[in-house]
């Protein structure tokens, strides 16, 4: 009786931690669901707003632009910045970024479902994280590209043709390593759940043929 108090006691913890896991996975689903919710709501209403030009300054609002050189400026009014490429840059870009995070929100909710379910070590689960990392990536690397392609822009005088010098580039280097740096830790959390998927399942198979010996 006594020699079988340990495993008791092992398989009390674990189901134990299983029950923790899955209360973790229902709340964090919950949050998931919020946040896409209202990032779809607020999607929406700052598209419908932007386009009947209610949001923004006033036309009296004046904005400037400063270059590399510190003489370099130039000011515009919020009307003279209203312009339909600007517009459609603007737009697109914000469609973008909110589209990759959404994306992201998405395979997380997916992911804490699998887990409030009791699902830890599954093939999707290991594949929804991955799409998760890969999408962190996209937006890290979004991070750069995009303040370069505006910069790019700007001098060719598609938004603003009359701004005189150069532009300078606002881009973090440390905000974009540390992006590359969140998204490949979820890189290696995917591959270290892959592999804990293969040995599950590898055990699950010495099992399943000595069940079969015996």
């Amino acid at each position: 009786m006594n020699a079988s108090d340990p495993a008791l006691t092992r398989e009390d913890e674990v189901q134990s931690r299983i029950r923790k896991v899955r209360t973790f996975g229902r709340n964090a689903r919950a949050v998931c669901a919020a946040i896409f919710g209202f990032g779809l709501v607020g999607i929406v209403v700052l598209l419908l707003t932007r386009a009947i030009n209610v949001m923004g300054p006033g036309p009296e609002t004046r904005i400037g632009v400063a270059g590399l050189d510190p003489v370099t400026t130039a000011q515009f009014t919020s009307a003279q910045l209203s312009t339909p490429e600007l517009k459609a840059w603007l737009l697109l870009v914000l469609s973008v970024t909110v589209g990759v995070a959404l994306a992201a929100v998405y395979q997380l909710y997916h992911v804490f479902g699998k887990l409030a379910a009791g699902e830890i070590y599954t093939p999707e689960n290991v594949r929804r994280l991955r799409h998760v990392g890969v999408l962190w990536v996209l937006s890290a690397l979004l991070g750069i590209l995009i303040p370069v392609a505006a910069a790019v822009l700007v001098q060719l005088g598609f938004f603003l043709p009359s701004v005189p010098g150069n532009i300078e580039l606002d881009v973090s280097l440390s905000e974009s390593l540390s992006s590359f740096i969140g998204a490949g830790l979820i890189l290696l959390a995917s591959w270290i759940m892959d592999v804990g998927l293969y040995e599950k399942e590898h055990a699950d198979a010495l099992k399943r043929d000595a069940d079969l010996v015996i």
